[in-house]
């Protein structure tokens, strides 16, 4: 969402199935239908909170993304692994996606990790112990590390100041990394996820310098990441340049998405590929045709998931059987569970 936090995500199927039933995913990984999902807010996940997004929606989640911020470094026995909140969503019958974040709190402010802590081995007791925890608990899960990097909001590894043309070649050596190390304490059941934003926050359109922030050049290559993810919100006529600094317009689902989704499907066209963040407002347009739209082109371009922001925060993105019945009739859980999805499309 770039101005934004969200913190956690659903993915449902399509079927009238009861709610409140573990959702399914296919063993042919071809023929199976886009998983649907949702993005909430607040940490830690409990099986409360599921609960209630169920019963708000009426569909059961086929997978919960949740965020986690890195401890800052003098208190690196402060971070901890998300074991509650993981087993929360997997006791669903959902996946879980951590989109963990290299950045901590400090006097009010976002403070981002720097490359050189990383990469020089001084956060090494937290990241190990972290990959530790994550192979002894088995499951497949999608950790969607340092996402929307193609935006001026996450400069990850350094300053706001330092973002900049090298800051691709940080971020890939940053994720390579943390893969690796992963990988050394044995955690094959980590699915990793390269999730830039849909639009490159600066680009060329308004900075001719801007040249070199595109999505291709954070790639951190095909053997570190696992599935491809991509954010973009239609904020309709809700922001106004006096107001919020920007004027925002009513942008169809295939206009926010086809140019990052062409460029991701050309980087790696065999791997699986989420919309991890989306929603839309209903202010500007026919949001129940927006979602409607949505859903064609997502299977129009086999896509494998979809996650809707279920968060009211700046605007309220929600999605409720009360509210939005035509909507949810649309999205119904598929007949396929999404853990043997993620078994068996991403081994």
């Amino acid at each position: 969402m770039g101005s934004r936090r969200l913190p956690f995500l659903i993915c449902i199927f399509f079927i009238s199935l009861p709610p409140l039933l573990p959702c399914a995913a296919g063993s042919d990984g071809m023929s199976v239908p886009p998983i649907f999902g949702v993005a909430l807010d607040g940490y830690p996940i409990t099986g409360e909170r599921l609960e209630q997004i169920q019963e708000q929606m009426g569909l059961c989640p086929g997978v919960v993304l949740f965020f986690l911020q890195w401890p800052p470094l003098p208190n690196q026995g402060e971070g901890h692994f998300p074991k509650e909140s993981l087993n929360a969503i997997w006791n669903t019958g959902a996946i879980p996606c951590l989109t963990w974040e290299p950045m901590y709190y400090r006097d009010g402010q976002e403070r981002m990790v720097p490359y050189q802590a990383v990469l020089t081995g001084d956060y090494d007791p937290y990241i190990d112990e972290f990959a530790s925890q994550a192979a002894l608990w088995e499951k497949p899960f999608m950790i969607r590390f340092a996402h929307e990097m193609n935006i001026q909001r996450y400069h990850w590894g350094t300053t706001g100041q330092q973002y900049g043309p090298e800051s691709t070649t940080i971020y890939r050596k940053m994720f390579r990394y943390v893969v690796k190390k992963f990988r050394e304490a044995g955690a094959k059941n980590v699915r990793w996820v390269f999730c830039p934003n849909a639009e490159s926050v600066p680009n060329t359109t308004y900075d001719p310098s801007a040249s070199w922030n595109r999505i291709e050049r954070y790639y951190p290559g095909d053997p570190y990441v696992d599935i491809l993810g991509v954010d973009g919100y239609n904020w309709g006529n809700s922001r106004t340049k006096e107001r919020d600094g920007w004027d925002s317009q009513w942008n169809d689902f295939t206009t926010i998405f086809a140019e990052s989704f062409t460029c991701l499907k050309a980087i790696a066209p065999e791997k699986p590929l989420f919309i991890f963040e989306t929603a839309s407002v209903r202010q500007g347009g026919d949001r129940e045709l927006w979602i409607k739209r949505a859903f064609e082109a997502i299977r129009d371009w086999h896509i494998d998931g979809l996650i809707w922001f279920q968060v009211h925060k700046v605007q309220d993105w929600r999605l409720t059987a009360e509210k939005d019945a035509a909507d949810m009739n649309r999205i119904r859980i598929h007949t396929s569970f999404p853990q043997q999805w993620i078994k068996e499309v991403v081994p």
